[in-house]
């Protein structure tokens, strides 16, 4: 029974980066695209 607390604690630690590290992504890929299609319509205003 005492054996299975670290496996649990790794589990949790493990899946949190995980979530993170997904959710981390998904937020940097939107800024990415936003930051990309801007100057674009900027260079269409210009001409």
């Amino acid at each position: 029974d005492v054996s299975c607390i670290p496996f649990f604690l790794a589990t949790v630690v493990i899946g949190n980066h995980v979530v993170l590290n997904l959710f981390l992504a998904l937020l940097l890929s939107n800024f990415g695209s936003s930051s990309l299609s801007t100057p674009t319509a900027d260079q269409d205003t210009n001409k």
